[in-house]
């Protein structure tokens, strides 16, 4: 079994150049904050898109999560951490 090593700067780097997900209901939330207090409405179609985007990435990070769980601990050699000193 081989296994793929990676430094904690090439990890660090990786996460870095991770682009923000832009979901179109976080956006709507952004323009319109307080939609619920107005009678301004957004259109339905626009609503319905939005939240089935919202629901599909939610499953999509519940599975990522999922995944990870099952990834084992992994040894770190190169950091020491003083306060757990055994």
């Amino acid at each position: 079994m081989s296994a793929n090593l990676m430094s904690q700067a090439d990890l660090h780097q990786c996460l870095v150049s991770i682009t923000p997900v832009e979901l179109q209901g976080m956006r709507l939330l952004k323009e319109r904050p307080h939609v619920l207090a107005t009678s301004q409405a957004i259109p339905r179609q626009q609503l319905v898109e939005a939240v089935t985007e919202l629901i599909a990435y939610t499953d999509q990070c519940s599975a990522a999560a999922h995944k990870l769980a099952g990834i084992g601990p992994v040894p770190l050699k190169a950091v020491s951490v003083l306060e757990f000193g055994v």
